[in-house]
């Protein structure tokens, strides 16, 4: 779905939906509601199941301590087209280096994260595979736990927080003297899940899937099981999952999925890639892979005239809600924008019109992720609220070749403080200087 401005039409367009920008009135009451629903229900529930669950528990001396493994070092095999043997990783895909470029147009933060957009090197990290044995593998965050409460370093996403560990219901937190908590596995409590013998690929990170991670971290993942014909294990995929794993030519019966809930897997064949390795530090092999992909879905497109210009926007019940987007996208329009909400398109389309772009003005977020199908070359202004203390745009534009200017709005210490950009369900806001956008993009426009 378009948002306003279009002078393209879409096969199949649906009306507007409560989290469209076209509906200001019902988006208010949506988020109004979402956010008295998660005050005021979820998270008394999620509490009380935690307090629960340390009644239960208390006195019982029959849990595992729980930790993240930062010790164990898997010996080092060579890649021979399969899966490495267990208890052995083996690399798929060397490092690289490649260096990034301030724009001078752009406006860098006046923050911390303003190192990350500096003239740089960036580390493209390689692509192991890891075979593990005896795992628990917990939806959420895709957590693999050993019998001994061990938590693999590359089973979740970035720094690891104890937050992680509150949804599975077999780990229990337990406050001690010093005010800090422990965390204790109990098996007893795993004793009737399934267990899946057998080697495979896992393709998730959790069972709420982040579109850029799972388009750059997994998705190369895919391609190399579907190269080497190794059975791969991932849950119950989303219909826009679907759509990817289409466009990868995925033999019938290689990726089998399973409900969203706990399993024990017997061979675990993991990556440094689940930790988000690719999505920071992006690998120019990724390029390769979508490639790929753009080619299959060029086969199935339909021929249509599609906008050369797009502002991307993202879905308004997310965080890093822009106040002034209308704004925003009738000042561009004029200059020939097309504003878009990528998740609001089926999947073949948004790679068509990012392929087809040749000027891109998108709001920080994984929308942007879309621009993988772009030609080195593309002009990409980025708008992005300062606090954001996350590297991988800059490094993402730096790996396509783009013409990228980042532009940071100006956020006060007050509004950094009173709404963290990291933390789970913070929301904030905030405006853009919508004069510097129009001038910096007329400027790009004149390069």
């Amino acid at each position: 779905m378009t948002i306003k401005n279009r002078p393209f039409s879409l096969a199949g367009r649906q009306n507007a939906t409560p989290d469209s920008v076209e509906r200001p009135a019902s988006l208010w009451l949506s988020e109004s509601l979402h956010t008295f629903w998660r005050k005021a229900v979820r998270t008394p529930w999620r509490n009380a199941r935690r307090s629960m669950r340390r009644a239960l528990a208390a006195g019982s001396d029959a849990g595992a301590p729980v930790s993240v493994d930062t010790t164990t070092e898997l010996a080092v095999v060579p890649f021979a087209g399969r899966f490495p043997p267990p208890l052995t990783q083996c690399e798929v895909l060397a490092p690289c280096q490649y260096r990034t470029r301030l724009h001078p147009l752009s406006v860098n933060s006046t923050k911390d994260e303003c190192v990350h957009y500096v003239d740089h090197t960036v580390d493209a990290p390689a692509m192991m595979l890891e075979h593990l044995t005896d795992q628990y593998w917990f939806p959420y965050f895709g957590l693999l736990v050993s019998q001994q409460g061990q938590v693999w370093r590359h089973s979740y996403l970035g720094p690891f927080q104890d937050g992680f560990l509150t949804r599975v219901k077999a780990i229990v937190d337990r406050p001690l003297p010093d005010g800090s908590k422990e965390h204790l596995l109990y098996q007893d409590r795993l004793a009737r899940i399934p267990r899946i013998a057998g080697e495979y690929l896992l393709l998730a990170g959790s069972d709420q899937p982040n579109y850029g991670h799972y388009l750059l971290d997994v998705v190369p993942l895919i391609h190399l099981g579907v190269k080497m014909g190794m059975p791969m294990l991932t849950w119950t995929l989303r219909p826009w999952q679907r759509a990817v794993v289409a466009r990868l030519d995925v033999p019938p019966g290689l990726i089998r999925e399973i409900k969203p809930e706990p399993v024990f897997l017997e061979h675990a064949i993991t990556s440094n890639r689940h930790c988000g390795a690719a999505s920071i530090n992006a690998h120019p092999q990724t390029k390769e892979v979508f490639s790929v992909i753009l080619a299959n879905i060029e086969k199935h497109a339909p021929i249509a005239e599609r906008p050369r210009r797009l502002l991307v926007c993202r879905g308004v019940r997310d965080a890093r809600n822009i106040r002034n987007r209308k704004a925003v996208i009738e000042a561009l329009a004029p200059l020939g924008f097309t504003a878009i909400q990528p998740e609001k398109l089926p999947f073949d389309e948004q790679a068509m019109l990012f392929a087809n772009a040749e000027f891109i003005v998108s709001e920080f977020g994984s929308g942007m992720v879309n621009a993988i199908f772009s030609r080195p070359g593309t002009k990409l202004v980025e708008i992005i609220a300062e606090g954001q203390f996350d590297p991988w745009s800059s490094h993402f534009g730096a790996m396509n070749k783009f013409n990228h200017v980042v532009l940071f709005q100006h956020q006060s210490q007050e509004a950094l403080l009173k709404d963290p950009r990291h933390l789970k369900d913070s929301e904030f806001s905030y405006e853009v200087d919508v004069p510097r956008l129009v001038e910096t993009v007329d400027a790009l426009m004149r390069e």
